[in-house]
């Protein structure tokens, strides 16, 4: 087991990983106090048997420092994602995420359903819920049809024409056969979706975020996001160009989504566009 006293840990912010006598990485952990977080992973190998095993394999521990909280939220997530520890299994897995899309049919008012994929690939999507598979997206589909009293086949759900059946049995209004208009069965159809509608990506192009450093006042780190997409963090502005060319994720990454959220209603973090590789300040109203 490795003695902490040997090491010169860190009271600053950062992500901090355990590795074992192989230099195999082990765990990917975050705090705003590094050396007290990793003392309390020690603390604890005495009441839980999983910590324990951690801190028993752990040969070396190597660390990376942020300006705050936000930059380690957000490396933390990167890393886990793409180092795979062995222990933040529940997290090391980006999931491939599901949503409900309505698609307009052209030349008509009529507005199809669809459950698909979510990628960050689509631009900017109208998120209707994020979901952790297919058929949990369809079974809350089918709750939302029945609470709306929505039709299936306006929906593109039942084949076939005239009446549905749900018209028969009486759950549908008759958009189907022309005793509902379709504007009003349009109308509580996005009304149902509204609830769960994940905020759009607002800004022409990539955002940068500024993020004091909590040690040193004078310097800060910069977070380069584009469409809910984290590509990394720059010590200074000119970095930020290198970061640009950055691969993207293949699907929707919901746990950077949420840092994100977070991250912009944080006091102290200001919020950049990034074009053409300068900073434009964008106003309080634009967040």
């Amino acid at each position: 087991m490795l003695n902490l006293s040997d090491l010169n840990l860190p009271s600053s912010s950062g992500v901090y990983r355990f590795y074992n006598r192989q230099g195999a990485l082990l765990y990917v952990g975050k705090s705003i106090h590094i050396a007290q977080r990793v003392q309390s992973h020690y603390r604890a190998r005495h009441t839980d048997a999983k910590e324990a095993r951690l801190v028993n394999q752990t040969a070396h521990i190597d660390w990376t420092l942020t300006a705050g909280e936000i930059g380690a939220l957000l490396l933390e997530n990167q890393q886990i994602k793409t180092l795979l520890p062995l222990y933040n299994r529940r997290q090391r897995k980006t999931r491939q995420l599901w949503t409900l899309s309505p698609i307009i049919e052209p030349g008509s008012e009529r507005v199809q359903l669809v459950v698909q994929a979510v990628s960050t690939e689509q631009g900017e999507p109208k998120l209707y819920g994020l979901f952790s598979s297919k058929a949990s997206a369809s079974k809350h589909l089918r709750t939302m049809i029945q609470q709306f009293t929505l039709c299936e086949r306006v929906l593109g759900i039942e084949r076939g024409s005239g009446r549905c059946f749900g018209h028969q049995l009486g759950r549908c209004r008759g958009a189907c056969c022309g005793e509902e208009p379709l504007a009003h069965h349009n109308h509580r159809l996005y009304r149902a979706l509204a609830s769960r509608q994940l905020k759009a990506w607002r800004w022409p192009g990539p955002i940068v975020l500024e993020e004091p450093d909590l040690k040193q006042p004078t310097r800060s780190d910069w977070h380069l996001v584009s469409n809910w997409a984290y590509l990394g963090t720059a010590p200074d502005i000119p970095e930020l160009t290198h970061l640009e060319h950055q691969s993207r994720p293949d699907s929707f990454d919901l746990d950077a989504y949420f840092i994100l959220q977070k991250a912009l209603n944080t006091p102290g973090l200001t919020t950049y566009l990034w074009r053409n590789q300068q900073l434009a300040p964008l106003s309080a109203t634009a967040l």
